[in-house]
């Protein structure tokens, strides 16, 4: 990503939304700083804010013991 950013958005958890020079966005979020991801939409780009948010708190599933 050698072009400059453009902040869009900021959200309430932290999530920073920027649109690239190429007209693409790419967010940020305040736990993987200097990681942008790449993401196709504006929309898309709050939802992977809202991922961001939830990872935490999701469950993994738990797999049963075979023997």
């Amino acid at each position: 990503m050698g072009d400059p950013l453009h902040l869009v958005g900021l959200t309430a958890n932290g999530c920073r939304i920027a649109r690239d020079g190429g007209g693409g966005y790419v967010v940020d979020h305040a736990d993987r700083r200097g990681i942008w991801q790449r993401v196709a939409n504006l929309p898309a780009a709050y939802a992977a804010c809202e991922v961001f948010s939830r990872r935490d708190a999701l469950a993994l599933p738990r797999w049963r013991e075979e023997a």
